[in-house]
């Protein structure tokens, strides 16, 4: 890293009408059907991991998968909320908490896609708090967004091309997202679900999975990405799994 930055050293404001509300969150309460839980957790339980499975895509070979994450009134929501019809891309499959510090979606996607984009998470069980519950800072989806030509320019130039650099910035994001917070005075909101709860979050939204209080603990729930369908041409190759809800085919597959 050449030198320190700071939060608007890595930002820029972002186009105004293009936020879903004032929180940046839609939260959908027993929203999942208890049969597909169950016909979900089934599956996922007997893969004995509590990361879940390696791949970024299991979707692609394991079917339940397509059948919880493309949920027909889910996908109606998103595209709702998106205003263009979605397609899943992401998977993240453990049952224990991320711990991944404080950041915003948007800069972790290529630029074309913009405010194109949303996540997903859904409670698979009730959760408890000290399983290092989903958190969140209101109404930061309206904060400028990190850009990430802008991050890299701080890092030598070979980061760019290294496909880890999600992971070797970290650190710093999560630092200046809470110097940031704290300047703002923002609030952080610990969600703690029901089973069958679903929460949407805006890609700009500041938002982490917290340590847990009690490491390992379980947190049942699956994390989905999802892009517009007009905005990732580099994902070119995409199918309906049911009338309307989009996947992209992408490679890598499930590692067990």
């Amino acid at each position: 890293m050449n030198k320190s930055f700071t939060f608007a050293d890595i930002s820029q404001e972002m186009p105004e009408g293009e936020d879903w509300n004032d929180t940046g969150v839609v939260i959908l309460r027993s929203f999942l059907p208890s049969g597909l839980i169950d016909r979900y957790c089934a599956v996922r339980e007997q893969l004995n991991r509590p990361g879940g499975w390696e791949s970024a895509t299991p979707y692609m070979e394991v079917p339940v998968l397509k059948d919880i994450g493309l949920y027909p009134p889910l996908m109606r929501t998103l595209s709702s909320l998106v205003g263009e019809d979605m397609g899943m891309h992401l998977n993240l499959t453990g049952w224990v908490s991320t711990e991944r510090n404080f950041h915003q979606d948007t800069y972790l996607n290529p630029p074309h896609v913009g405010d194109g984009y949303a996540a997903v998470w859904m409670a698979l069980d009730d959760i408890h708090p000290d399983s290092g519950p989903f958190q969140y800072v209101p109404g930061s989806h309206k904060w400028p967004a990190i850009m990430r030509d802008k991050l890299l320019s701080y890092y030598p130039p070979e980061m760019a091309a290294n496909g880890a650099w999600p992971r070797l910035t970290q650190d710093e994001v999560a630092r200046c997202m809470e110097e940031e917070l704290a300047r703002r005075g923002g609030e952080i909101v610990t969600h703690l679900p029901k089973r069958g709860d679903v929460l949407i979050w805006h890609g700009r939204l500041m938002h982490r999975g917290s340590e847990p209080k009690v490491p390992g603990m379980l947190r049942k729930s699956l994390i989905c990405h999802y892009s517009a369908l007009s905005k990732r041409l580099d994902m070119p190759v995409r199918a309906e799994h049911t009338p309307g809800c989009w996947y992209f085919v992408l490679p890598g597959g499930v590692k067990v």
